[in-house]
């Protein structure tokens, strides 16, 4: 029987209290892992899904905010005394005509998908490099490569989050830190779900080369190999889990 993937290691992932960063959550502590998981206001669920889990961190993160990244990573190290991955999973999506996107809706946008991105990286950062070690998973979106004409804003973060993603890579290389990216598709998520219904879901399954929506459980198997050893030669990669929707 092979040795789990991420024995002992310390793992934050933001808005992980459900969807995908809850799958994320319980992939990385079945392997092994120590995980904090977060939330901006579910605190419930995320306290919850700590109890299941066990030897896990509950913590509040409000990624749009330094003080609040800084405060959770405190927690972390405080815990366990080092961090070894960050998985920035914290998102939001609001479809909405293009010419109706209000300032304040772009920038609410691009502060969780992108800045608390940001935030988040220059902050673990320093504790990386400290150790000399360390691996960052970017959690992009489908949207931020094909174009998203429902929710421009939503995929000109995700795009910003690509492209985030292989800056810090080429910047962080020489330090012994790795940084990649998934790129889901249609995942069944609350999200999802909120988005379609009827025939427009029957379409964009239909759409999909594989015939089917994605769950989460499929991209928290790709975190997981991108934040292990078996990924110990990738960086600056984004990691298509879309079921052969995007083949660029």
């Amino acid at each position: 029987m092979s040795a789990p993937l991420l024995a002992g290691r310390a793992v934050l992932v933001t808005g992980s209290s459900r969807g995908i960063g809850a799958a994320i959550a319980r992939a990385c502590a079945r392997e092994g892992a120590r995980v904090a998981i977060t939330f901006r206001e579910s605190e419930g669920a995320a306290c919850e899904l700590a109890a299941e889990l066990g030897g896990t961190l509950c913590t509040r993160l409000d990624v749009t905010r330094r003080a609040s990244v800084r405060r959770a990573l405190d927690a972390v190290l405080e815990r366990w005394g080092r961090l070894d991955i960050l998985v920035n999973n914290a998102g939001t999506l609001e479809q909405k005509p293009f010419l109706e996107i209000t300032e304040d809706e772009w920038d609410a946008t691009l502060a969780v998908n992108l800045r608390g991105a940001f935030l988040c990286i220059q902050e673990a950062a320093r504790a990386f490099e400290r150790q000399g070690s360390g691996a960052i998973v970017n959690v992009a979106s489908v949207g931020g490569q094909l174009g998203g004409p429902k929710a421009p804003h939503y995929s000109a973060s995700k795009a910003g989050l690509i492209s985030l993603t292989r800056s810090t890579a080429r910047l962080f290389a020489p330090s012994g830190v790795r940084v990649n990216a998934v790129s889901p598709g249609f995942i069944r998520t609350d999200m999802y779900e909120h988005i379609t219904a009827g025939a427009a879901g029957d379409a964009i399954t239909a759409a999909i080369p594989l015939g089917r929506v994605g769950e989460p459980e499929d991209v928290a198997e790709a975190v997981v190999f991108l934040a292990s050893d078996r990924a110990a030669f990738v960086t600056g990669e984004v990691l298509n889990v879309n079921g052969g929707q995007y083949m660029g």
